[in-house]
């Protein structure tokens, strides 16, 4: 009975998972592609036009922001990413016992010989499953544009020495000749696997989320009641977020927000960086001190929600009374 309403499941949410993992693998490979048209000198000259003031609203210092991978890593962060995974989220969580319920059809599933916990496993499973496929089509659609795609890049005319002079090195360039245009493959120039912590992140991300929005489904009656809750939730912590990185008087407010454990660019450069730290609780200098949190950090914070959030829902949902259908 159990595999029956598994594939219930998967027949509901199919369709929502092809069309946003088709969006995922699409928009970073165009991410990819767009990166690669903009060459690092001219993308150098346009984060020279910032204020330095907007420092504060990315992770990451603006030095390596011009990077092939730090232009890349973007992507992560891109309202195409974070909302396919939230819209994923958000609508299968939701749906798994407020929906059921402004359905009619939760009555006749509990009819059957199953029981509660059989009911909200199964849609939990297939939700994160489709989190984790939605995560690792971002990180392919990114592996599939460092494969496919040449970066443009300027190249200004010289000549090379035959012995290095101090002060110049081995080659001169010529000052007024015209800048030439070459295409180097990205992939000579990316490592795809620099990517896989920002996927892991995005996923915790998800299942952070989903398992939120299973919690305020498991004791509500009205889907769109549900959504709702968790839409402005959503929208508050995007808000303190915001808030804390903008003022120094206000940085408390990012610890009241779960999305400050979102930081998928930090990831990408830390890997980029300094790789014996990519899978990390904590960061050292070297010298042995505490630098900072590790990667592996901001994973278990937000995994560490959802799995909370679920061991609640399914709580729950196993001790309320079911309303009467309408």
């Amino acid at each position: 009975m159990i595999h029956v309403l598994i594939r219930r499941r998967i027949d509901e949410a199919k369709w929502l998972l092809a069309a946003c993992s088709i969006a995922m693998i699409w928009f970073c490979w165009l991410r990819v592609w767009l990166v690669s048209r903009l060459d690092t000198g001219r993308f150098k000259e346009i984060l020279d036009l910032l204020p330095s003031d907007w420092q504060r609203y990315t992770p990451v210092d603006f030095a390596w922001l011009i990077t092939y991978e730090g232009r890349i890593s973007l992507a992560y962060d891109e309202l195409v990413v974070v909302g396919c995974v939230s819209l994923w989220a958000i609508a299968r969580g939701s749906d798994c016992v407020s929906g059921e319920l402004g359905r009619g059809t939760l009555e006749m599933l509990l009819a059957q010989p199953l029981s509660r916990r059989a009911v909200m496993l199964s849609q939990t499973g297939v939700t994160v499953a489709g989190v984790a496929i939605l995560s690792f089509c971002a990180w392919f659609g990114t592996w599939c544009g460092i494969h496919t795609m040449s970066a443009k890049q300027m190249i200004q005319p010289g000549f090379d020495l035959p012995i290095p002079l101090p002060f110049l090195g081995s080659r001169i360039s010529i000052p007024f000749a015209e800048p030439e245009t070459v295409y180097v493959p990205m992939v000579d120039l990316v490592d795809a696997s620099l990517f896989i912590p920002a996927s892991v992140n995005l996923c915790m991300f998800g299942l952070m989320l989903a398992g939120f929005s299973t919690l305020m489904s498991s004791w509500d009656r009205y889907r769109w009641r549900t959504i709702g809750i968790v839409v402005g939730i959503y929208m508050l912590q995007i808000v303190f977020k915001l808030f804390g990185m903008s003022a120094d008087e206000l940085v408390w407010l990012k610890y009241l927000s779960a999305f400050t454990a979102y930081e998928p660019e930090s990831l990408v450069q830390i890997a980029h960086q300094l790789p014996e730290f990519t899978w990390s609780f904590t960061l050292r200098n070297t010298d042995g001190s505490w630098r900072g949190y590790g990667p592996m950090s901001f994973h278990a914070i937000l995994a560490s929600i959802g799995v909370i959030s679920y061991l609640l829902a399914l709580r729950i949902f196993s001790r309320r009374d079911l309303p009467a259908p309408l």
